[in-house]
């Protein structure tokens, strides 16, 4: 009898646990459900089709940086040496999953609430999944999501982080509690290292986590008590320099390891301070000397200060998860613009501060409507703060002309396809003007059995799907441009004498050293494409 009670017992608590867990799985087939298209797309992408020839030419064996490169720091190209689109996008919608899942648990810790913590996901999800904000391709930003937000979870299981939500919470400090909770601010640290090492705007995401230790610092101090404030100093520099240290281990190691392998120096030009050019580089659309400068580094790192000191002088009036959600919202906005472009995918690193903060908003007008009386002052000012923020980055998006991808288009699309109402040819070119000319171009190319391929002009997307390397460094041409490679990129081309080399009609860079050595060698493929010309190699101008 007493062990029939125990089992059902035991059967009542599992029945529990899967009801709370019942939102998560929810928003987690619907994560799925979404993302099925994602699977049928084909090679179209010029970002992607980057980091999948990256990823074959590792695979066979080609140095990153120095023998190969991109201008992002190394861990999405290692994870996209996975061989073939198909395998990236599913590494990318099981990525999204656990991201998902880390989301969920990180936002419970702040809300306190199934419900908000349910609208807050679902926010997430429709964000991160569907083609607005190109949640529909393995970018590094939602990689980096990933490493933030398990981060961000681990995290939540410090004292650093506990203390902060309820600076009136008594933790003991057993030596086995001071390891443990130092444990946790390393390891969050680490992978605060993984997303910056695959994309370098996650420094930002980084300072977020950072900034919890000043607030916590500003919120309890008191004059009246100078020496406990002071204390509660030296604990969160210690707690903060443990964060530091362990997301300084990828970075170090990563270091070591292109040293190692003899591709230290490129390493440092292609993947660290290429950054600072890149983000440098982009006209504003507009003339204002005002909006000009408020797009500068100095501008927006002085409206990111105002916003600190803001939450921090007002902190009586904002909840540390309102001071941390506000500060995140700033930080992932200033994390978005660093080079100003207004590429949708930029954006994705804004959407886990604007779950949250749209939901405090929601919550809030909410619990006065339902109780009909009139809001306080605090509450009008977290509204109003809140809705300022997001009002702001509406405003950038705007001055910038951001214009997201098309999502119903998307759907209606794919629909069509596996209902055969469009053939698979006619859906690809739904995509990029390139497909056709593309896919038959990688036929005769993967026909030939030849695997070095060289593309004058921007066409990536053609490398991964013909399964070939480039001949040199470089995947497209305004990275020749850019470090003007004229010359070794020619050299290289002569070295490796592929049978194929294609030339985009929209590439007008006259390139003289390059054209020069094809005409004489090269003739047009027979086939005609629309928009590039397929040169094959002239077998008898060449010595053996």
């Amino acid at each position: 009898m007493i062990k029939l009670k125990n089992f059902i017992t035991k059967i009542s608590q599992i029945d529990k646990l899967l009801d709370k867990q019942t939102p998560l799985f929810l928003l987690s087939v619907l994560l799925l459900a979404l993302r099925i298209p994602n699977l049928s797309e084909p090679y179209w992408y010029g970002d992607e089709g980057i980091y999948l020839t990256l990823g074959q030419s590792l695979n066979k064996g080609a140095r990153l940086y120095s023998e190969i490169i991109d201008h992002k720091t190394p861990l999405i190209y290692y994870l996209a040496r996975v061989q073939t689109q198909l395998n990236f996008r599913l590494l990318n919608i099981g990525w999204m999953l656990l991201t998902t899942i880390a989301f969920y648990y990180f936002a419970m810790k702040l809300l306190k609430s199934v419900k908000q913590t349910t609208f807050a996901t679902f926010i997430f999800v429709i964000l991160t999944t569907l083609p607005w904000l190109e949640g529909n391709i393995p970018n590094g930003e939602l990689f980096v999501l990933g490493f933030v937000m398990w981060g961000a979870l681990i995290l939540s299981k410090s004292n650093y982080f506990k203390n902060f939500l309820n600076p009136e919470l008594k933790i003991q400090t057993t030596k086995k509690t001071v390891l443990k909770n130092s444990i946790y601010l390393i390891v969050a640290g680490i992978f605060f290292g993984l997303g910056i090492l695959t994309k370098v705007p996650a420094v930002l995401d980084l300072a977020v986590f950072l900034s919890i230790g000043s607030f916590s610092f500003t919120n309890s101090f008191s004059a009246k008590q100078v020496s406990k404030s002071f204390k509660t100093l030296g604990n969160r520099i210690i707690e903060l320099g443990l964060i530091l240290f362990g997301t300084a281990i990828p970075i170090i190691a990563s270091i070591l390891y292109f040293i190692a392998i003899g591709s230290g120096q490129a390493y440092l030009d292609f993947g660290l301070l290429y950054n600072f050019r890149y983000a440098a580089s982009w006209q504003l659309p507009f003339t204002s000397q005002l909006l000009q400068f408020l797009f500068t580094l100095q501008g927006k790192f002085l409206l990111l200060v105002v916003l600190i000191l803001f939450l921090t002088l007002l902190k009586k009036f904002f909840k540390p998860k309102a001071q941390l959600i506000m500060s995140w919202f700033g930080l992932a906005l200033f994390a978005s613009l660093l080079s100003n472009r207004p590429y949708p995918h930029y954006f994705i690193q804004l959407v886990p501060p604007f779950a949250l903060v749209l939901t405090l908003i929601v919550k809030t007008k909410y619990a006065y409507l339902k109780k009909l009386s009139k809001p306080s002052v605090i509450n009008i000012l977290n509204v109003a703060s809140q809705t300022g923020l997001i009002l702001v980055a509406v405003a950038v998006m705007l001055l910038l002309n951001f214009s997201p991808y098309p999502t119903v288009k998307y759907y209606k699309n794919w629909y069509k396809l596996v209902t055969n109402q469009m053939s698979k040819e006619e859906y690809r070119q739904t995509f990029d003007y390139l497909m056709t000319d593309n896919y038959k171009a990688a036929e005769i190319i993967k026909s030939s059995g030849f695997k070095d391929l060289f593309i004058w002009g921007t066409n990536p997307m053609l490398y991964a799907l013909s399964e070939t390397q480039p001949t040199g460094r470089f995947t497209v041409s305004f990275h020749i441009k850019d470090f003007d490679a004229f010359g070794e990129t020619a050299r290289d081309v002569v070295k490796k004498q592929p049978m194929f080399i294609v030339v985009m009609d929209n590439e007008d860079h006259p390139f003289s050293e390059f054209k020069s050595f094809l005409y004489q060698n090269y003739y047009p493929n027979l086939t005609q494409f629309d928009h590039f010309t397929l040169w094959k190699k002239n077998n008898d101008s060449f010595s053996n």
